[in-house]
């Protein structure tokens, strides 16, 4: 009698991670392709080649869905502000970077998902804020707070660079030149500077 042929216990849980991968894939895709309002969990799970239950096990909702993906993705974006001797350099170098990423076609399309998605669900804003805007204001405010700086200035200030900066690629889309995150970011730490 032949002996039976068991799968390893952990195949299902491989087959669900790639699945779960899938799911995420296609998502992403199909941001790109059509954009936030056109994005159906239907078309996610023929893309994907899964079962829309498949989808709904791990996100309750087509926002969840795409806020998680797009807060996967805002990993590559959220860099702490380098530090060294020279804070307008640091804040500069690292206003480039983002301006840089986010005027890619992938950064572009997450920066105008994530502001669409926010405001057409409170609590999905709620989550991109917590993990994309709020680590962005962070960088800037921390990196002016170890450089000595009082806590409101360093608020505002932070403000300022991000805020001008997202406005900015938001407004222009990919056409945003890079030079100009580096003008922004000069223009409010030589204010910053001014003030008593």
């Amino acid at each position: 009698m032949a002996a039976t042929v068991r799968a390893p216990a952990d195949a299902p849980r491989r087959r669900s991670e790639r699945s779960r991968q899938a799911i995420v894939t296609a998502t992403r895709e199909l941001l790109l392709l059509r954009g936030f309002d056109k994005l159906t969990i239907e078309a996610v799970a023929a893309r994907a080649g899964v079962g829309k239950q498949t989808i709904y096990r791990w996100w309750p909702s087509r926002h969840a869905l795409v806020a998680d993906v797009i807060l996967a993705d805002a990993d590559r974006i959220l860099r702490p502000v380098p530090a060294t001797s020279d804070v307008t350099a640091d804040l500069c170098a690292w206003a480039v970077d983002l301006a840089t990423a986010l005027t890619t076609a992938r950064g572009n399309a997450m920066l105008t998902i994530l502001t669409i998605a926010g405001m057409e669900h409170p609590e999905t804003g709620q989550r991109l804020r917590a993990g994309f805007s709020t680590p962005l204001h962070g960088a800037v405010h921390d990196r002016l707070r170890d450089d000595g700086h009082a806590q409101a200035a360093a608020a505002d200030a932070a403000d300022a660079i991000v805020g001008g900066i997202v406005y900015a690629v938001l407004t222009e889309g990919r056409a945003f030149p890079t030079s100009r995150a580096e003008a922004i970011t000069r223009t409010v730490l030589a204010g910053l500077l001014r003030t008593p």
